[in-house]
């Protein structure tokens, strides 16, 4: 099993527009609501995937009742500790005519002492059941940037950890070290405090996150510019893909998810780099965080094209 922990759950609210206008009544075309949170996406991929998923973290009881429903419409097992809090509403505004997504995020519930407990103890216990557990996203209000750190110092060392989060959470976290982290560029180039030129320069700094931390997997999304995959001995460059892209929303979630299931699954990591590269251009084809069809990740998976990066 994996399970994956999300501490600041969202329902996230997709509103397509085809022309946005600052101050101006602007129309919507659509929209869609989906339960989310980082965790929560990269379990709903991994399940669409066939992977054996299960989220667990924090939830708001006063609006239970509609996360319950998003949950069940996407089937994710879930295990939550609840909050006497709304869970947070977050708006991505898509705008058709540019490709932008605009995301405006609500902080989020405050969590008490005995309810952070609580999700620590329910961490361990599903941790103590699987072989990969997955840390994303931001915390509640109140929690230390060293949370995530000292929920992966109580995992079991036959789970191997996969961390996704940023600033101080990622710097922090990095001291526990992870089996694997997913930055993306600019996360990875505000935890070095440096701009990175050029992708022998990227792959250079995430050997030496590896060789400084422990940490045995860098993969960093670059959008358009595709991924890097670097291990100690070994950095990959997994090109874009070419796909019709409709929104960004949840597309780092899916290539974490895609690679992890590709790990699970015993391919090769230019394999799993191509599944994680498939996810994320899944996810970008389509509005929302909603999961995608298996046989376009194979398909796209098949035609993705992978090279070394000599350091």
């Amino acid at each position: 099993m994996i399970t994956t922990v999300t501490l600041n759950p969202a329902i996230d609210r997709t509103i397509v527009v085809n022309h946005f206008e600052y101050g101006s009544v602007n129309r919507v075309a659509k929209s869609r609501e989906d339960i989310g949170g980082k965790g929560i996406n990269v379990a709903r991929i991994l399940l669409a995937l066939g992977s054996d998923a299960k989220a667990v973290g924090f939830i708001g009881k006063s609006n239970y009742p509609q996360a319950h429903a998003l949950l069940q419409a996407d089937a994710i097992p879930a295990e939550f500790i609840y909050i006497d809090a709304p869970t947070r509403m977050n708006t991505k505004l898509l705008e058709s005519s540019t490709h932008t997504t605009t995301d405006i995020n609500e902080a989020g519930f405050t969590v008490t002492r005995q309810e952070t407990d609580a999700v620590r103890q329910l961490i361990h216990t599903c941790a103590k059941a699987s072989t990969f557990i997955v840390f994303s996203g931001s915390v509640p209000i109140g929690l230390p940037s060293s949370i995530y750190r000292e929920m992966i110092e109580q995992v079991p060392s036959h789970c191997k950890v996969a961390l996704d989060a940023d600033g101080l959470l990622l710097m922090e976290s990095l001291k526990a070290k992870p089996f694997l982290i997913k930055p993306n560029i600019h996360e990875l180039e505000s935890a070095l405090g440096r701009t990175l030129s050029g992708n022998r320069e990227i792959a250079v700094a995430a050997a030496g996150l590896i060789e400084q931390y422990g940490i045995s997997y860098v993969l960093v999304s670059m959008g358009a510019s595709g991924s890097i995959l670097v291990t100690a001995d070994q950095a990959l460059l997994a090109s874009p893909l070419s796909v019709n892209v409709k929104g960004t929303v949840g597309a780092g979630d899916s290539m974490l998810a895609g690679f992890i299931h590709g790990l699970t699954e015993g391919y090769d990591l230019s394999a799993a780099l191509a599944w994680a590269t498939a996810c994320g251009a899944s996810a970008v084809s389509q509005e929302g965080t909603q999961a995608f069809e298996l046989s376009d990740v194979k398909r796209l998976a098949a035609i993705v094209s992978i090279s070394r990066i000599e350091m």
